[in-house]
């Protein structure tokens, strides 16, 4: 065995926690193949029938990857709409107005990007996407920021969707700010999507903050802001942390506005889907197999830091796993053991 497929791994950044989201679709491994519920397919027919569904997990336990996969495909039907709220002001998430023109500007801002990437990157963006593989190097800069794949599949909806939403006065009424974004989708379901709105980050509600703050953000979000799309012809997907279900606010918005209609769960990740996640990182980044990488007691290891100490959190696993890496390298191993691991997972958890 020789220790440049550990090289290998280890230079094309395999075990990256936090890849570009473009690329999250091609490094997710479906729960499906576990065995478990397929929660993939659940969220891509909610968004065909137009439903409107919670994804619920703690934070980086991989409900983006999940959406990504689920969603963000050029060859289906579904057009999503990614809605980020986790660096907005109070206002944008607790005023319905302010929120819909937020939703018209990402849209503006998702097209216009997929717009003015060159024809070359474009086609390499499509070829990547379809063969479920991250984007080349020589991509990676001009598509990094690119919102959804569905765009670049049809350029003259990007266009279509542009002029539709230019220049529109987001100061207006209500009801005229969603009539302009009502518009915007009833163009991208023209050209035969079923458009849904995704929002994969409201557990930043989480993050800072007294907890009375906290709850009035989670509150007022699923509540009436949530509310005001509902007049929208799309489907929605929001993002949720698990812990919102044992807030008396989240619950009685829900009862009273009636927002979600259903909330589905992220499932745990067993040791077997692990491995399966690893091993595809290392088969994209080396053409390696798993057993080359790691040791059947080092992946154990990782398994049970993702069962205990990093609560699910699938993000700080990863990294775990980068550090046991870049430690067998600097030490010039040709695997990882439990104890990399073990030494590692001093760095990340306490």
């Amino acid at each position: 065995m020789s220790t440049d497929v550990l090289h290998r791994v280890f230079d094309g950044q395999g075990f990256d926690g936090t890849p570009l989201e473009i690329d999250l679709a091609a490094l997710h491994v479906p729960y499906g193949a576990s065995g478990l519920t397929a929660v993939e397919p659940a969220i891509r027919e909610a968004a065909e029938r137009h439903e409107r569904i919670g994804l619920s997990g703690p934070i980086g336990c991989g409900k983006t990857s999940v959406l990504r996969y689920a969603l963000d495909q050029p060859d289906q039907d579904v057009a999503p709409i990614w809605v980020s709220v986790a660096r907005d002001s109070d206002d944008v998430v607790l005023e319905p107005k302010p929120f819909v023109a937020h939703v018209i500007q990402h849209t503006l801002r998702a097209a216009e990007k997929s717009s003015a990437l060159d024809r070359a990157t474009a086609a390499e963006v499509l070829q990547a996407a379809t063969a479920r593989r991250p984007l080349p190097t020589t991509a990676r800069r001009a598509a990094g920021k690119v919102a959804a794949k569905f765009w670049i599949a049809n350029a003259e909806l990007s266009s279509d969707v542009t002029t539709t939403l230019y220049g529109q006065d987001l100061t207006r009424p209500l009801g005229e700010v969603v009539e302009s974004a009502g518009r915007a989708l009833e163009a991208i379901a023209a050209f035969g999507y079923d458009p849904v709105i995704v929002i994969d980050d409201s557990d930043a509600f989480t993050r800072g903050g007294t907890d009375a703050e906290q709850a009035r953000l989670v509150a007022a979000f699923f509540g009436r802001t949530l509310k005001a799309l509902t007049e929208l012809p799309c489907g929605l997907v929001v993002a949720l942390h698990s812990d919102y279900e044992a807030l008396p606010g989240y619950q009685a918005a829900r009862r009273e506005w009636g927002v979600l209609q259903r909330v589905l769960e992220v499932p745990e990740t067993v040791s077997g889907h692990l491995q399966r996640i690893l091993a595809r990182r290392i088969e994209l980044t080396a053409g390696a197999r798993l057993d080359d990488v790691l040791l059947a007691e080092a992946v154990e290891a990782l398994a049970e830091l993702n069962r205990g100490p990093a609560r699910r959190n699938l993000r700080t696993v990863l990294a775990v796993a980068h550090e046991a890496l870049a430690g067998a390298v600097d030490r010039d191993r040709e695997i990882i053991d439990a104890g990399d691991v073990r030494r590692a997972a001093t760095k990340h958890l306490p």
